[in-house]
């Protein structure tokens, strides 16, 4: 095959890849890929140069330099974006630097030989080998990716396999003197078409490679949000004084029921605290909501493990007791109120005695809960009367008990 013919189909080969590499950057925001995009940007640009080179004569050198200088610079971008891509690492302004050496060479051996391709050639082959080794290695060091990502694996052979064949490169073009050097010309006329095969390999890796970088990046996203959205799940369930569910829980609650389609009884039970207003105004509404946070304690004292409690809004809650009756319940809270006497409250000087009304009725199905609540508030709101009159009664017979007349009272004495 003609070497202009196999030179042409690498052109195009490559001139997609550096197509394909523009399109992804603009969606895709990578340094890696910003370096892989202009690198093989350089070489299109280099085979440009070294088909006008074997074509044009009489400007053979110009256009061989910029095809030398292409190819270095593809091989220099080609490193950094490994680089970039396995540890961060970014160009500064003094790594061009390094292409300095390489590049007077260069142009120093174009002087030197009179336009004599093949001999320079054989300086070329070895510094690109040299540049893929060393792309090579620079992305074994990354860790982002395991070892049996598609797009890393295919990165990697086709750099080791690059390494080889410039390097053997080296050695074929060393033998151009020799006996041989007829069947290498043969030979060589395939060079451009292996030469792209490989190439096309190192860029199908690069692709697949950012993709599943991509991919990391919406899993870490996701991940992100699925925690976000689980914490203000928990913020929106659960009551940050009291720790008890919130309304909004006790919804979802019925609603999960419902679509379980499960059989569920039991009572449920509402407490209020009795008397609230007067330790807020007198103690202020920090001692306040310590007083709701033991009243709340308190009943989680007494409820099973499997009962909930909602804090149904200010000093009001509800537990739902599966399973039991309303004579088990009222017997469990029997203790409440003892427990909750002579507590100490944040702000208060001295020790509180709280006192929650409660009332319980008993549901047969999840869809008369509702129902059931509104009933046991109802039975609440009698206890908490009947505790309004009992306190009513005691103050007037500790009335009654006083003396009502100054000499009564040293009488007393």
């Amino acid at each position: 095959m003609d070497l202009k013919v196999t030179l042409t189909i690498q052109f195009f080969g490559i001139l997609l890849l550096a197509l394909l590499s523009f399109s992804l950057n603009s969606s895709l925001k990578s340094t890696a890929l910003k370096y892989w995009k202009y690198a093989w940007l350089a070489l299109s640009l280099a085979l440009v140069g070294l088909y006008l080179a074997l074509n044009y004569h009489s400007f053979a050198k110009p256009f061989f330099l910029i095809y030398y200088l292409g190819e270095y610079a593809f091989a220099y971008l080609l490193i950094a974006g490994c680089r970039n891509y396995a540890c961060g690492k970014t160009i500064n302004f003094r790594d061009p630097l390094i292409l300095a050496a390489p590049a007077a060479l260069t142009v120093a051996l174009i002087a030197s030989y009179n336009n004599e391709f093949i001999k320079i050639f054989n300086f070329h082959s070895f510094i690109m080998a040299s540049a893929f080794g060393t792309a090579f290695f620079a992305l074994r060091m990354s860790d982002k990716l395991p070892p049996n990502n598609t797009g890393w694996r295919a990165m990697r052979i086709a750099l080791a396999l690059l390494t080889l064949e410039f390097f053997h490169y080296t050695i074929i073009f060393s033998l151009r003197h020799t006996s041989y050097s007829q069947h290498l010309e043969t030979y060589l006329s395939f060079s451009s078409i292996i030469d792209l095969v490989l190439q096309v390999m190192l860029g199908f890796g690069m692709v697949i490679v950012l993709l599943e970088k991509v991919r990391q990046d919406v899993e870490e996203t996701n991940l992100k949000l699925k925690e976000a959205h689980d914490r203000l799940e928990q913020l929106a369930h659960v009551d940050p004084l009291t720790a008890a569910f919130t309304r909004h829980a006790f919804y979802s609650f019925l609603q999960k029921q419902n679509r379980d389609e499960k059989a569920i009884s039991g009572c449920v039970g509402v407490f209020d605290i009795d008397n609230l207003k007067p330790i807020n105004d007198r103690l202020g509404h920090a001692t306040g909501d310590a007083a709701i946070s033991s009243a709340a304690r308190a009943i989680r004292s007494l409820v099973r493990t499997d009962d909930l409690i909602f804090r149904w809004g200010g000093d009001e809650f509800f537990v739902v007791m599966p399973g039991f009756d309303t004579a088990q319940a009222v017997a469990r809270m029997g203790e409440l109120n003892a427990l909750l006497k002579d507590v100490k409250l944040f702000g208060a000087p001295e020790k509180t005695s709280i006192s929650v009304s409660f009332g319980f009725a008993n549901f047969s199905d999840i869809n008369d809960l509702e129902k059931s609540v509104k009933e046991a508030d109802a039975k609440m709101y009698l206890a908490k009367q009947r505790g309004k009159e009992a306190d009513k009664a005691e103050d007037v017979r500790f009335s009654e008990s006083q003396p009502s007349h100054p000499d009564a009272v040293t009488a007393l004495h």
